[in-house]
């Protein structure tokens, strides 16, 4: 079987890595694999150790053209897509690859699949990582329409994610297969043992004695690092002493980031919280954390927490989240109302005081068990066998 893999980018990030972790297993299998990216990042290059990567023309930069292309434009001397030749030579290229299967991640690819279904006949797979306020951000109504339409078949990272699109987007049941997001257990286990807390905690710029309250992912509305930020600083009001917070992925720019940090400092609490840029070394990270918060408005199935369950650390997150609750049940960590930040920050400082190992332990044993890269790859193969 060839593959045709679609990726919207190659940004170090949950859906990225997953797609990457999947790829490595195929290529273990001498699976004929071709990757299209649809935008860049610090991953492309663990994707050309495996497999050919093509890379869909971007539209240019708003230019000015000069008087003379003006008017060659105007006597259609000069073309007026430059980025058209480019198209049809991926076009080519790709039609003459003989794609058994197109395998697309995230809902962020749909809008270029309209043109590449026009001239790619094969079957369909789409795996979505995404819940409502994602969907309808990264996809346009007609475009996600028309994926989830030409979809043979759809795979949920969650069982969250498969209800929303079954109740909100009309997909048939018969179309969603629950194949729930992994990571690779064996090399995060490696690394958590290999980890030298003290040394990462220097790295960082995080005080080696300090209690770490922790949280994982890009600096956005969704994941809640404004969140975070009231966290501590509720928790920093009732125990002040030896605590800290550090939040791992943030990119320092945007005007989202910038609201938190005017936040942070007019609360009085940038001393108390390390923001770290995008990691390779996110699991030493995580497993320097005696508390990992998960504190997503929305979050299908956060990868980042399957690293945390796996070293052991106890998971906060809040209810109607998504994947957090359905992970975290009764019995691998607390859950709290949706935005109960004061609920929260009360069981940190709680646990602090009277800690325990018992829901790191079931939350590790449960990724083990019922989460494992082994459980859900092999879905997937089988997935892909039924569609030869």
């Amino acid at each position: 079987m060839k593959i045709l893999f679609i990726s919207h980018d190659a940004n170090r990030a949950g859906a990225q890595i997953f797609l990457l972790n999947i790829m490595q297993y195929f290529q273990q299998k001498k699976m004929s694999m071709h990757l299209l990216l649809l935008g860049g990042g610090s991953l492309e290059k663990d994707f050309e150790q495996i497999c050919p990567v093509s890379k869909y023309p971007n539209e240019p930069a708003n230019t000015t053209l000069s008087l003379q292309d003006k008017v060659l434009k105007k006597l259609k001397l000069k073309d007026s897509n430059p980025n058209q030749a480019a198209k049809e030579a991926l076009k080519a290229k790709l039609q003459s690859e003989n794609f058994d299967c197109i395998y697309t991640n995230t809902i962020a690819t749909a809008w270029v699949m309209p043109e590449l279904l026009s001239y790619l006949k094969a079957p369909l797979i789409t795996h979505i990582h995404e819940l409502e306020f994602s969907i309808q951000l990264y996809s346009s109504a007609e475009n996600r329409k028309f994926l989830f339409d030409n979809t043979t078949k759809l795979i949920a990272c969650s069982q969250a994610v498969a209800d929303n699109i079954i109740e909100n987007h009309g997909v048939s049941t018969q179309k969603v297969e629950v194949i729930h997001s992994f990571v690779n257990n064996a090399d995060v286990l490696k690394r958590a043992a290999e980890t030298k807390q003290a040394a990462i905690r220097r790295k960082y710029g995080i005080p080696e004695k300090a209690f770490l309250i922790g949280g994982c992912g890009n600096a956005e509305w969704r994941k809640g690092l404004d969140i975070f930020a009231l966290l501590a600083k509720n928790v920093l009001s009732i125990a002040p002493e030896n605590i800290h917070f550090a939040w791992v992925g943030v990119k320092k720019e945007g005007e989202y980031y910038n609201q938190v940090i005017f936040d942070v400092i007019k609360m009085g609490i940038q001393h108390h919280i390390t923001f770290i840029e995008p990691t390779p070394e996110a699991v030493e990270l995580i497993n320097c954390f005696d508390i990992f918060a998960v504190v997503s408005r929305e979050d299908p199935f956060p990868l980042v927490m399957l690293e945390a369950a796996l070293s052991e650390r106890i998971i906060f997150g809040f209810e109607k989240t998504g994947g957090c609750s359905e992970f975290i049940e009764q019995d691998a960590g607390q859950l709290f109302p949706y935005l109960d930040i004061q609920a929260m920050a009360q069981a940190i400082v709680s646990h602090k005081t009277n800690p325990t190992g018992a829901q790191g332990k079931r939350a590790k044993e449960k990724v083990l068990t019922l989460y494992s890269f082994e459980n859900s790859i092999l879905k997937i193969e089988k997935l892909l066998e039924n569609l030869s």
